[in-house]
């Protein structure tokens, strides 16, 4: 077992392998929690997205039990960290993906059936966690990822008469869902939002222009629906709606502040997980099996899923069979975001078409609060959540840890706006 990162807790890691040949690598930590009852602990399975991103940018990145240190050998403890009163189980997914290894993946569907396997084998060998609650959540591409194994297992646990998942909820934030609808709000959310314009006009006029080419380019791919060159250009083409905001130096994870272009996300710090998961030292303890170089993010995984037509796939037509199946969903976004903003999935959360949606659409946002001080708003309604969180960017997580550990407390407790 480690003894890295959070000393204090009984941790695991190593790899299960979904097939023989696909090797996925996890590194699970058990809740800071002793009072609790391990058995009746909630388990969070995290999933980061990219397509190609590892979950150690979530783990090393403000939900995970430490941060890398500044000399970028060490780390220092989270007092944020999502397992102070949870078990938080990161892994790395698809094959290719940080330490995980194995058979190319390039479709949700098959990433989806994956991880499906590596929690069933999961819980076989460790059955002291499978009478608590599971709660499946990650960000940015895993809104593809998360919708689509909890459509899974709502399938498999209704076809099974034993062995099923204790799915009680899903959770995403910042995702990418439906490409086509929130695309479209990439030249609002960037020159017309609640925080001021980085970029002048004219950007913003070339991120109109684009926009309406990408409109375009969708429907041409509509017609062909069997042609993975159109879907291909398509998804090219909702990228280029942000190429002239980054050749104007905006961030696209935090519409606030220019990017520091020599850094993955933008942001420096995420360059230091790299360092840190490289270290033999680190690597031997975690049994870590591959000799290549840690990468937080595979941009040959990326390519593959682009080439496969997935990143159009609209992942929100499996909310409402998830939602009819009794399990929660919750999304949530860092308002300061453009990429994934919170203006887009909003939108996409009243467009769902579903039992409640006259309800979901109907109910009022109300304040969501960090003691006296207002956070965010939300609305909530028959297992359907939508919270925007006030100055956090693209992660949640790492730009306002505090805020996404009482949304957590909150979720998982059923307590508060999401009642």
């Amino acid at each position: 077992m480690p003894r890295i990162c959070d000393p204090g807790v009984r941790q695991y890691s190593g790899y299960i392998d979904v097939a023989a040949d696909k090797h996925l690598f996890y590194w699970f930590f058990e809740s800071r929690n002793r009072q609790q009852a391990r058995a009746k602990t909630p388990l969070v399975l995290w999933l980061n997205g990219g397509p190609g991103c590892s979950s150690w940018s979530g783990l090393l990145g403000g939900i995970g039990p430490c941060r890398v240190s500044d000399n970028k050998r060490s780390t220092v403890s989270n007092p944020y960290s999502w397992n102070t009163n949870a078990h938080v189980l990161f892994l790395d997914q698809p094959t290719n993906v940080g330490f995980s290894y194995g058979a190319s993946v390039n479709t949700t569907f098959e990433a989806s059936v994956d991880v499906t396997v590596f929690l069933r084998k999961f819980y076989r060998q460790f059955p002291q966690y499978s009478l608590s609650d599971l709660h499946i959540m990650g960000e940015s591409y895993a809104a593809h990822y998360v919708p689509g194994i909890a459509a899974q297992i709502v399938k498999d646990n209704r076809q099974a008469s034993s062995g099923r998942l204790p799915l009680a909820s899903i959770a995403i934030g910042n995702g990418l869902f439906n490409m086509e609808s929130q695309y479209m709000y990439l030249p609002q959310m960037a020159c017309n939002s609640t925080y001021p314009a980085i970029v002048n006009s004219t950007v913003c006029d070339k991120m109109v222009v684009a926009a309406t080419k990408f409109k375009k380019s969708i429907a041409r791919s509509k017609l062909a629906p069997s042609n993975r060159e159109a879907a291909v250009n398509a998804t090219l083409a909702g990228y280029d709606i942000l190429v002239p905001y980054q050749d104007a130096g905006g961030n696209p994870y935090d519409v606030r502040n220019k990017c520091d272009g020599n850094s993955e996300l933008c942001n420096p710090y995420l360059d230091t997980i790299a360092s840190y998961a490289d270290q033999p030292r680190v690597r031997a303890t975690l049994g870590v099996r591959i000799q290549t170089g840690f990468a937080l993010c595979n941009r040959d995984v990326q390519d593959a899923f682009i080439d496969s037509g997935d990143e159009l796939v609209d992942s929100s037509m499996w909310l409402p069979e998830i939602l009819a199946a009794g399990v929660r969903v919750l999304n949530y976004a860092g308002d300061a975001d453009l990429i994934c903003n919170w203006m887009g999935n909003k939108e996409l959360m009243l467009d769902i078409k579903w039992p409640g949606a006259r309800g979901f659409s109907a109910v009022k946002d109300q304040a969501w609060s960090l003691g006296d001080v207002q956070a965010g708003e939300a609305r909530s309604y028959a297992g359907l959540a939508f919270l925007r969180v006030f100055g956090a960017g693209h992660m949640v997580g790492l730009s306002k840890p505090k805020e996404a550990l009482q949304m957590l407390t909150q979720w998982i407790g059923g307590r508060g706006i999401f009642v």
